[in-house]
């Protein structure tokens, strides 16, 4: 008997436990009746439906779960084309609100948070109205009126965010704010330094973006300025690039869930970059972050990375290629470092590949008019079916290349040589070094052999 009750005042408590840990958001928006409510999350420039809520006959909207909600901005919608933010840091809060006029009527209780997001954004919203009023009178007045008002505004943007630093709402609103760059500073010789605005976005781009708040992962102001500075320094050689790299992924914290984003976001970056020669960016940073951080992830995600960093690293720029072996149209073995010539195109295609059918005749058409390169193409193909490659080679005029197929399969093209589009091209000096890589087009091909 005495241990039943145990077990019951145990799951009792287990069950407890288990709703205190949820979330309950709650609310009434007086006016709205006979509809369905949604909860939504931000995650970059799009919604994803977390909860729904019948509307009950008084207007009233309930959320509820079992486990809490990750911090972050959400996106109540309630038909007709209406929603509004809240932010989610408490997990039980409720709003209210008239439905003809949700924006200036809504309220909360239990939610500090919201009650700074939302008092600041009445304030400055009446603000910019007024702002807008004066600024379509022409007189002396308005004039001096409309510039005290703007004056005022931008100090109370300032005073918010000092007064409540630290806050998810000051947090938000500091990430939505334009960096100042400061005067340029003089130069030795008395002239302004011309760099100081390039030096100062690079150094400052992050000052008013709190990457240690991992709320803010969860709203359409993180993605936009990340990938916006990234794109801008795309100028910049490898090596600047990881150093900055490394200094911005500094600023979030080691195993938190800002630090996932970010790895995950730079790593797609430069892995999509058409900047030739990024891929070691990528490299860097699956070694860095993923391998030297295994608690950001789980192991499977671990593993393949280990195995995509052993296959990328001997295919990177100025990388000796590994060897490639297989058979030609005469059933004779061929190797790629058995070639000699000043440049080797290693072509890797497939025949039902449309973009290889329209590239092919002109890689034909460039080695032709270019034989005093010394350029050899060393073709192999995806798949084994003979008559395919024999059909293909001949509608194509390919027999100039060095055509291969791997007839036993004992090669993987996809992961070996990283050919995850065709054709994937690779441009191999005298030694098989390469020099340049990627989907290119002729011009490209030019410039990196006629440098």
């Amino acid at each position: 008997m005495f241990k039943k009750v145990l077990i019951t005042l145990s799951c009792l408590i287990i069950s407890f436990l288990t709703f205190s840990q949820g979330y309950k958001i709650e609310g009434r928006i007086r006016g709205l009746k006979d509809s369905t409510c949604y909860l939504t999350y931000y995650f970059e420039n799009q919604n994803f439906v977390q909860d729904s809520s019948v509307v009950s006959s008084d207007g009233t909207i309930s959320f509820k779960g079992d486990k809490p909600l990750k911090g972050g901005m959400y996106n109540v919608m309630i038909g007709h084309w209406q929603s509004f933010d809240i932010l989610v840091s408490e997990q039980k809060f409720f709003f209210e609100a008239n439905a003809n006029d949700i924006f200036n009527t809504l309220k909360f209780t239990n939610s500090r948070e919201n009650d700074l997001f939302y008092s600041y954004q009445q304030k400055t919203f009446k603000d910019a109205k007024k702002i807008e009023e004066l600024a379509k009178k022409a007189d002396a007045n308005s004039t001096n009126e409309l510039y005290a008002l703007q004056v005022e505004s931008a100090l109370y943007k300032k005073k918010f965010i000092k007064a409540f630093e630290g806050t998810f709402a000051s947090n938000i609103i500091k990430s939505n704010l334009a960096l100042d760059i400061p005067p340029a500073p003089k130069l030795a010789n008395g002239t302004e330094d011309s760099l100081w605005g390039n030096k100062f976005f690079v150094e400052h781009f992050f000052d008013n973006i709190n990457l240690s708040d991992d709320r803010l992962v969860q709203t359409p102001f993180l993605y936009q300025p990340v990938k916006y500075y990234f794109d801008q320094l795309e100028f910049l050689p490898n090596d600047s690039l990881i150093v900055l790299t490394d200094k911005f992924l500094s600023k979030s914290r080691k195993t938190s869930p800002m630090r996932k984003y970010l790895v995950s976001k730079l790593a797609n970056h430069f892995e999509t970059s058409k900047v030739l020669g990024r891929d070691a960016i990528f490299v860097h940073i699956l070694q860095k972050y993923y391998l030297n951080d295994p608690l950001l992830w789980d192991s499977t995600t671990v593993r393949l990375v280990k195995e995509r960093v052993r296959y990328l690293k001997p295919l990177l720029i100025g990388s000796k290629i590994p060897n490639l072996k297989a058979t030609d149209i005469n059933n004779k073995e061929q190797a790629l470092y058995e070639v000699k010539s000043a440049y080797t195109v290693l072509y890797i295609y497939a025949a039902d590949c449309g973009h290889c059918k329209n590239f092919t005749p002109q890689l034909v058409k460039f080695i032709q008019e270019n034989k005093q390169k010394n350029i050899t193409v060393f073709a192999p193909i995806f798949g084994n079916n003979v008559e395919t490659w024999k059909e293909f080679i001949k509608e194509y005029s390919s027999e100039t290349f060095i055509n291969v197929m791997d007839k036993m399969g004992k090669i993987n093209l996809y992961q070996e040589f990283d050919a995850q589009f065709t054709p994937t091209i690779y441009i191999l000096d005298k030694d098989k070094k390469i020099i340049g890589k990627g989907n290119m087009n002729i011009e490209t091909m030019k410039e990196i052999i006629f440098q």
